[in-house]
């Protein structure tokens, strides 16, 4: 267990050292943290740990129960509508953010893909979660609408909560990395309606793996915004 230490404010350390714990799945969905226990492995009063999980809840990281704070379990309709607004919001915010990405952001861009199969090869799952998560927020940070990306910021967490979960039910094979790099070409080309398409269509394949998984019976056709050009 990680513990603190006194060069910075022991809430913000509580707080980074528990969110890690829950992205990583050390602490898995529907545990229940108990702040007393949580005080003394991190070797810090229970104030500190009070404020931490305060600020885990407002993230939606942790959800209040009648037995006390636990990791948000994020039930299947949940994750679906978490993919639903990142099909929207993200697929935009890449369009937007063509235009501010430079040569040598967008070789960063693909230096995460190539990163990510290799970690996938090791298989290494925190790492591939991790360049994912860069690729990822890379792209929304370049958006230069600043109510979309505050908007997208919201949801981050949820986000990562969701990715988390899923690689820890579902492993699956390495095809989705070919749509990240089919993102970078198209950033290549500075074509923004390509670099939309192929994001959408990226982050809805993601939806319809987890559905499959999740409910077989429901598993969906095409989406039919691909084709309608939205």
């Amino acid at each position: 267990m990680e513990r603190v230490v006194k060069k910075t404010v022991y809430h913000h350390q509580v707080y980074e050292i528990v969110k890690r714990q829950i992205l990583s799945g050390q602490l898995p969905s529907g545990q229940r943290l108990s702040e007393s226990g949580l005080a003394q492995s991190l070797g810090v009063s229970r104030s500190p740990v009070r404020e931490a999980m305060r600020m885990l809840e407002q993230d939606q990281l942790l959800v209040s129960t009648p037995g006390g704070l636990i990791v948000n379990p994020l039930d299947p309709e949940t994750i679906l509508e978490i993919y639903e607004c990142r099909i929207l919001l993200e697929s935009y915010a890449a369009r937007r953010g063509v235009s501010m990405l430079s040569d040598d952001d967008i070789r960063l861009l693909e230096q995460y893909v190539q990163q990510s199969m290799q970690s996938h090869d090791r298989q290494d799952f925190e790492q591939v979660i991790a360049y994912n998560t860069r690729f990822h927020e890379m792209l929304n940070s370049c958006c230069d609408n600043k109510l979309l990306r505050r908007t997208m910021e919201n949801n981050h967490h949820l986000s990562l909560l969701a990715r988390a979960q899923e690689f820890a039910c579902y492993k699956r094979d390495p095809s989705y990395l070919q749509e990240h790099m089919a993102v970078v070409e198209a950033l290549k080309l500075r074509n923004p309606e390509l670099v939309e398409a192929r994001m959408r269509e990226h982050i809805n394949n993601d939806r319809r793996f987890y559905l499959e998984r999740s409910h077989p019976s429901d598993a969906p056709g095409p989406d039919p915004r691909q084709t309608a050009g939205f």
